[in-house]
């Protein structure tokens, strides 16, 4: 049980050891320039994202990512990343000024 404990609280520890490296969030997120705009300021139906809480956004990605939520291009679209590399998109979006 002890065991279980420690590696439990290490994996713990991993979630939440995500740095935010600006550069690789910028990079990232330039995949998701062509519906909602260059820094997340859409101009068309699809949501603006600029200045969303990068707590909010990263679990919206991760429903998508695993089902919880529907958007055939949005599931399609975030199945290609790593849950870290959706958390710098998520970081980066919650950086840019609405």
């Amino acid at each position: 049980m002890k065991k279980f404990i420690i590696a439990l609280f290490c994996l713990c520890s991993f979630s939440y050891a995500t740095e935010y490296d600006p550069i690789r969030g910028e990079m990232l997120s330039l995949s998701c320039a062509s519906c909602h705009g260059t820094d997340g300021k859409s101009k068309t139906i699809t949501p603006y994202i600029a200045g969303m809480s990068k707590t909010g956004m990263y679990q919206i990605l991760l429903d998508y990512k695993y089902g919880k939520r529907e958007g055939t291009m949005m599931q399609k679209h975030v199945k290609g990343f790593l849950d870290e590399e959706l958390e710098q998109i998520a970081y980066y979006f919650s950086k840019v000024q609405r």
